[in-house]
Formats: C-alpha cells, sequence, structure tokens
C-alpha cells in the first residue's frame, strides 16, 4: 500500500516525483487491539529510475520507540532492529504487551542522520461482529449461522455451516449499527484472504487468458466504508479459489481511513491500490516528516471454506 512505484510511461517522471518526494522517511506500522505489537517497516523513497528492493530502501539504526498514553503518563516500548532484515524493527520486549483499546498511542523515530518522524493514533474499542450469516440470494431469509473461531478454533473451515458453495447465497455480516463511532472508530474496512496456496480456481470466465489466472490475487482489500446499519456482504466476485478463507471486519482509525480513501481505487473486487502520481491529488499521509501509515484498528474474523459449483 505504501510503495511509490513509477506510473504510467505517458507521462513524464518529473510530473510524478518531485524533489522534494525523494529520499522520504517511510513508516509502515499498524497495531491492532488485542495483539502484540507489531514489527514495523521503515524505508525511504527511491528516485522514479532506481529499482525498489528492501536492501537499498531498507533504513537501518533508526532509534524507534512506541509510546502508550496511559492516564497522561507514556508507557514507551523500545525499537530494535531484525537481524539480517534492513528496515525491520522489533519490539524490545518478551512478548505479552497488548495494544489497549481506546488509547492514544505516540510514534518517535530519529533516523542514523538526525532526522525526526512522528505521529500518533487512537486505538478503537474492541470490536465483535454479532452474526456472520448465510443468506439466501436474494439476501432475504437466513440460511444460516456459520461457526466463529471463538466456537471452534481453526477447526471452523471444515465444519458444516462454514461450508459454502461458490456463488450460492450471500455472506453477511452484522454488528452494532450507527456507525464506525459506536466503536469509537471513522470508518470500516474488509479483507479477504486466500490461505490455501495451491488450492484451484472456482473461476473459468472464457474471456480469460492463463496469464490473467496467474494475476489473480490470494488476497484483497475494499475501499474505507461507512456502513451505518451495522451490515457489510461479501461478493462473490472478490473470490477466485477455492479452499479456506479468512474474512475480516477492521474498525480502523482516522490515519488508516484517510489513507485508504484519499488512495486510488481499482475498478473492482474487494481490492485497492494504484501508485502515487495516478491522480492529482497525495494521498494522505498523516505522518510529521515523513510519509506513511502508523494507524490502528480492531478486528474479528471467521473462517470458511470454498466449494466450487456443482
Amino acid at each position: 500500500m505504501l510503495a511509490l512505484a513509477a506510473c504510467t510511461p505517458e507521462r513524464d517522471q518529473s510530473e510524478l516525483f518531485a524533489p522534494q518526494d525523494v529520499d522520504l522517511l517511510v513508516i509502515d506500522a499498524v497495531l491492532l487491539v488485542g495483539q502484540e505489537y507489531p514489527v514495523i517497516r521503515l524505508t525511504r523513497t527511491l528516485a522514479p529510475d532506481v529499482p525498489f528492493n528492501q536492501d537499498s530502501a531498507g533504513e537501518v539504526g533508526a532509534a524507534i520507540t512506541i509510546k502508550a498514553m496511559i492516564d497522561s503518563v507514556g508507557m514507551a516500548m523500545p525499537y530494535l532492529d531484525v537481524p539480517g532484515e534492513p528496515g525491520y524493527y522489533q519490539p524490545n520486549s518478551g512478548g505479552g504487551f497488548e495494544i489497549l483499546p481506546e488509547t492514544e498511542y505516540r510514534l518517535t523515530v530519529r533516523s542514523s542522520r538526525g532526522e525526526n518522524l512522528t505521529a500518533r493514533t487512537l486505538t478503537p474499542a474492541r470490536f465483535s461482529a454479532d452474526e456472520w450469516l448465510l443468506l439466501d440470494p436474494s439476501g432475504t431469509t437466513e440460511l444460516r449461522t456459520l461457526q466463529t473461531f471463538a466456537d471452534a478454533g481453526d477447526s471452523v473451515f471444515y465444519r458444516p455451516e462454514n461450508q459454502l458453495t461458490y456463488a450460492e447465497g450471500l455472506l453477511e455480516v452484522r454488528f452494532t449499527s450507527g456507525g464506525a463511532a459506536a466503536f469509537a472508530a471513522v470508518g470500516y474496512q474488509l479483507a479477504l484472504f486466500s490461505i490455501d496456496l495451491d488450492s484451484d480456481y472456482v473461476i473459468d470466465p472464457p474471456f480469460f487468458e492463463e496469464d490473467d489466472f496467474q494475476d489473480l490475487a490470494r488476497m484483497g482489500s475494499s475501499p474505507a466504508l461507512i456502513a451505518d446499519n451495522g451490515r457489510v456482504r461479501l461478493p462473490w466476485f472478490s473470490i477466485y479459489f477455492q479452499g479456506r478463507h479468512v474474512f475480516k471486519v477492521y474498525t480502523i482509525d482516522l490515519n488508516w481511513y484517510d489513507l485508504v480513501r484519499s488512495t486510488p481505487q481499482t475498478d473492482g473486487g474487494l481490492g485497492f491500490g494504484g501508485n502515487v502520481g495516478e491522480t492529482a491529488d497525495r494521498p494522505i499521509f498523516r505522518v510529521e516528516g515523513g510519509i506513511g501509515l502508523f494507524g490502528s484498528a480492531s478486528v474479528d474474523s471467521v473462517g470458511f471454506f470454498v466449494l466450487p459449483a456443482e
């Protein structure tokens, strides 16, 4: 999402990359409520004629701290370089420290050159879906309720309720209505993951060439959503593969929401994407001293198994 790349060949590179957009610090860090402090990535933007790779773009030797503001007192988590992985940093702890709901977190980065990058996020409340339902094709009748990870753990994929025949019925998630503000968030985002990497396709469009199949992604995400009525549905046109899938619903903070809504969109599916420079507007980076994302979210998920259409 944060990769900077050249765009259409018809456009002059000087239109896409001003000199001040080269050699910028880029932060990629997302805090998830109830989960441990994440590994984060710190890189630099490169000139448009320099191929991107982690070794050349990764920023090493930076001093990084994430501070949780609890009762106006900052509880600091220092970060250290991940050995052998330039640009990646891990929390300096033995684990067990979870990201708290409805808490302000502050990021500070000081590069080896003395540059300062800062950002802050306010985490959403804990989020849990009320129901994951399979509806009839019209969307008016409930056929069954899916089992959750809380109900069945990793065996949820093989429960009869979670066996979904491709393009039969509608998968709907229901949660508290009133918008994301009900969870102290700004918006929602959906994400879908096909986790059986060798599974076959469930689609076979007559106009597809072999290369078209190779380009199909096993993961994708939606634009930022409002979902005031407390319901979202997973479109079948976002599913390409048989086998196990994980469907996640995120409640997202302002930083995450602004970046997603200001990033060029794809034409369909669950995906969003595009390259910096494809629109006239610059994505919204709520970061001082650089660009990127320091955001937070709360998430709930369900697992299911996709069977080919009969």
